[in-house]
């Protein structure tokens, strides 16, 4: 039975030498499979493959690398199809999230991985960085040319659904009832929306789109003149002060938060006296939501998809963290090739040694040691709340 035995390891396992006598060891990046619960997206898309191989290294992945959007391994033809051990000893990890902290204990010191990883967030993970003296690099701290280049799929993704699922909510038995677009002798609905980043800039395309009045808000002067030659016809776009704000929210149907950075120590934006001067059945949306009260405090906790608004005060809330999570085809396809350039300079950088401040920039823990200051800012709050 030794005949049949190998003849089912070469369906698991069909190329896992396939490169080996051309394309050394130290060339090679795993791609394991998701691993969080309900993950379906997956970063290993055609497109991303042929970029890495193209390049001269070896792409080595998990078998149903793709299933979860139901891409088949037989469109990864230039990928090596091999055992979780091979993948996860790969010099450089690459996956679409950083999964569960425990899984960050598959790698040995001195192995690389990149992916989203929201670790400033997630106390255990943090933890798990320093105990496994690994390299790791979180994609949405990616800089370069004033941007955070990784973020705008995802970013433009939740815009376009925080407005949709706000539409939604409007339509709830608590909801004004109000229809975002309006029709001949109905009003349509107003919309706010904070900020004007790959979010805001996407869900004001949405809304006005959809024919609703929309104003954005923005946080400084020069931002509301630098958005106002690119956003839709129609949106009114200002400075957001405090007093302006206020007066808004009294005629508001649908608000939307989407500012860029939301922690701990974000002051509140919209408090619950606020509230209380709002419509009754108005829709609260918090499209990023962040770590802490932040500055939608009154939204209370994140909701998963299928949870009902939370009401506070006669208008009610949504707070949703992963809006691309709930589109995993589109979010996979988008994600990769906006990410292929990007992650092909990662793999030069790990692999090859080739200096690149932007990917450096994406770096979060150096061989176990936390060295992004928004990271180790976190993980110093952390340390303070454990021994107070």
């Amino acid at each position: 039975m030794s005949w049949l035995r190998e003849a089912a390891r070469e369906i698991l396992v069909p190329s896992a030498n396939r490169w080996e006598d051309t394309v050394p060891r130290s060339r090679t990046i795993g791609f394991p499979r998701e691993s969080a619960p309900d993950e379906r997206r997956t970063l290993l898309t055609p497109h991303l493959a042929h970029a890495l191989t193209d390049a001269g290294f070896r792409v080595i992945a998990e078998p149903g690398i793709g299933c979860g959007i139901d891409q088949d391994d037989t469109v990864l033809s230039d990928v090596d199809i091999c055992g979780p051990e091979h993948v996860w000893s790969a010099p450089l990890i690459l996956r679409y999230k950083a999964g569960p902290p425990a899984d960050l204990d598959r790698l040995a010191p001195g192995q690389a991985i990149g992916a989203i990883f929201h670790a400033e967030g997630d106390p255990d993970m943090l933890t798990a960085l320093t105990r496994g003296r690994v390299t790791a690099f979180s994609y949405e701290f990616l800089r370069e040319h004033d941007g955070f280049p990784l973020a705008v799929s995802g970013g433009r993704i939740a815009g376009i659904q925080a407005v949709l699922t706000g539409s939604q909510a409007l339509q709830h038995v608590e909801g004004c009832g109000v229809l975002l677009g309006g029709l001949p002798g109905a009003a349509p609905a107003r919309v706010v929306i904070i900020g004007s980043g790959n979010v805001g800039a996407a869900a004001a395309h949405t809304a006005a789109h959809l024919g609703a009045h929309v104003t954005v808000l923005t946080r400084t002067t020069n931002g509301a003149n630098t958005y106002a030659h690119r956003a839709p016809a129609g949106v009114r776009v200002e400075v957001n002060t405090p007093d302006r704000l206020a007066e808004l929210l009294t005629t508001a149907d649908l608000v939307v938060g989407a500012i860029l950075v939301s922690t701990h120590t974000t002051p509140p934006m919209v408090t619950r006296d606020h509230l209380a001067t709002m419509r009754p059945g108005a829709v609260i949306v918090d499209a990023t939501c962040g770590y802490g009260d932040g500055y939608l405090p009154t939204a209370g906790p994140i909701q998963e998809p299928g949870d009902p608004p939370q009401i506070v005060e006669g208008v009610l809330h949504v707070k949703r963290d992963a809006f691309p999570k709930s589109v995993p085809v589109t979010a996979s396809h988008a994600f990769a090739r906006a990410a292929a350039p990007y992650l092909l300079r990662l793999a030069h950088y790990v692999l090859d040694g080739v200096d690149d401040p932007a990917i450096q920039s994406a770096m979060i823990a150096d061989r176990g040691g936390l060295v992004h200051p928004v990271v180790r800012e976190h993980a110093e709050l952390y340390t303070r709340g454990r021994g107070a």
